[in-house]
């Protein structure tokens, strides 16, 4: 971890897709990278706002009909921070969503095909936007050789 200092706890939603179990074992050290990243997008609500349903109900649905599908959806987890040498966010309230994707192509293709479909366009991003406490925020992790896939 190269960074450390903006930190969200979250946990899986529990009716929506959430992190596979990861394979015993890591791969060896010196281990390629694999050729893959994942894109993280994170919305932010107002506190005791329940901003997971259009995510979950509306968005999750699009993104798996268009293309790679989102392998979790995770919520702010509102828990104490037992850990507190880390500098835990918190009054957060974060829904988000983690895509794998091949390439930078096969990404923007993907989000441009949800931008185009006439349900995100016209209904649930604007419903989002109304809603959303500051504008969304895209991520793009890049695995290492020793990240578990």
């Amino acid at each position: 971890m190269l960074d450390s200092d903006d930190v969200l706890l979250l946990r899986p939603e529990p009716t929506a897709c959430r992190f596979a179990a990861s394979p015993p074992g890591r791969p060896p050290v010196g281990a390629p990278a694999p050729d893959r990243f994942v894109a993280a997008t994170m919305w932010s609500f107002p506190p005791g706002y329940e901003g997971v349903a259009p995510i979950r109900d509306g968005l999750l649905p699009v993104l798996r009909e268009t293309g790679p599908a989102p392998f979790a959806l995770l919520v702010t987890e509102h828990a104490h921070n037992t850990f507190p040498r880390l500098p835990v966010r918190t009054g957060e309230n974060v829904v988000a969503i983690f895509t794998s994707y091949a390439d930078e192509d096969a990404h923007r293709g993907h989000l441009a095909e949800v931008h185009a479909h006439p349900l995100v366009r016209d209904e649930i991003l604007p419903g989002i936007e109304r809603v959303q406490a500051a504008a969304p925020q895209r991520l793009r992790l890049a695995p290492t050789g020793r990240s578990r896939s």
